[in-house]
């Protein structure tokens, strides 16, 4: 099994993600019954698959972070390599080392019960283990998510603010890959992807498929028997106007049906800006997503 460090919003450092990913495959290894293998360094997440079959692995973790505060959002999913498909996903806000370890022991059952050996074990594990102090390449040491977020998006001494909450409705959204209108690398595809997921996640509850497939054919296996959602996808264009590349992102939401429930194009000067605007036009004329 590898676990891949978490993606984070564009402008925040990255050492979140790799602190996150870290805790979650030492609190794994510690706990015993899966090989957590080393991850190769740079992997993009167009290549998560692909990396894990080279690596012989059954199963590979990722996710994403989104700060809230003086705490982090986290989408935490466990991956087939076999099919690709996401077998299990989790949401849980967490402040401290304690909260990302509690998560790990989850995908962990969840993983042995995939494979058919049981969670035997998996609550007797002893509560006294110490804290990982190491993140594997993000050279620094833990003492808790919320130093490190403070560390990350905060100064030294500036008050944190505390976030109002965000009533969501019930009707989630499922964000499925960003394809190319031309003129777009293929990591800026992906990337303009988790700015998609983050930017829906500000107003709605979100998952993440990686089904690649047409979305409106695919929508009714996208959706699966989790009926009440919709699905988010589009098409991202680059280019160039008065000596400046100009973004151009059309959102396309799906119902699990395969009809458009609407459109709304934005555009900017990167691809976050053009994604942002457009997901501010769909919600601005769906609050409820309906």
């Amino acid at each position: 099994m590898l676990v891949y460090p978490f993606d984070v919003q564009t402008g925040v450092d990255p050492k979140i993600g790799f602190a996150i990913a870290s805790i979650l495959a030492q609190e794994m290894a510690a706990a015993g019954g899966l090989n957590v293998l080393p991850v190769p360094v740079g992997v993009k997440r167009a290549d998560f698959l692909q990396t894990a079959r080279a690596q012989r692995a059954d199963f590979y973790i990722g996710g994403y972070v989104t700060p809230v505060g003086d705490s982090a959002a986290v989408v935490e999913q466990v991956v087939s390599v076999d099919s690709g498909v996401i077998l299990f996903s989790q949401t849980a806000q967490v402040q401290s080392v304690a909260d990302v370890a509690s998560q790990s022991l989850l995908a962990r059952a969840q993983i042995l019960a995939f494979v058919g050996r049981g969670t035997q074990n998996i609550e007797t594990q002893p509560t006294n283990t110490p804290a990982p102090t190491s993140t594997n390449g993000a050279q620094m040491q833990i003492h808790g998510l919320g130093n490190i977020v403070n560390s990350v998006f905060h100064k030294k001494g500036e008050p944190v603010p505390s976030p109002s909450p965000v009533a969501k409705p019930n009707r989630g959204v499922i964000v499925a890959p960003i394809t190319s209108g031309g003129g777009v690398s293929s990591g800026d595809l992906g990337n303009a992807t988790n700015e998609l997921f983050f930017a829906m996640q500000r107003h709605y509850n979100v998952q993440m498929t990686a089904a690649t497939a047409n979305v409106s054919q695919a929508a009714d296996s996208i959706c699966g028997s989790s009926r009440n959602n919709t699905i988010a996808s589009g098409t991202l264009a680059q280019t160039p106007q008065k000596g400046h590349a100009q973004y151009v992102f059309t959102l396309t939401v799906y119902t699990c049906f395969g009809a458009p429930l609407d459109h709304a194009v934005g555009k900017g000067g990167s691809f976050k800006n053009a994604v942002d605007t457009a997901v501010a036009t769909y919600v601005a004329a769906h609050p409820d997503n309906n």
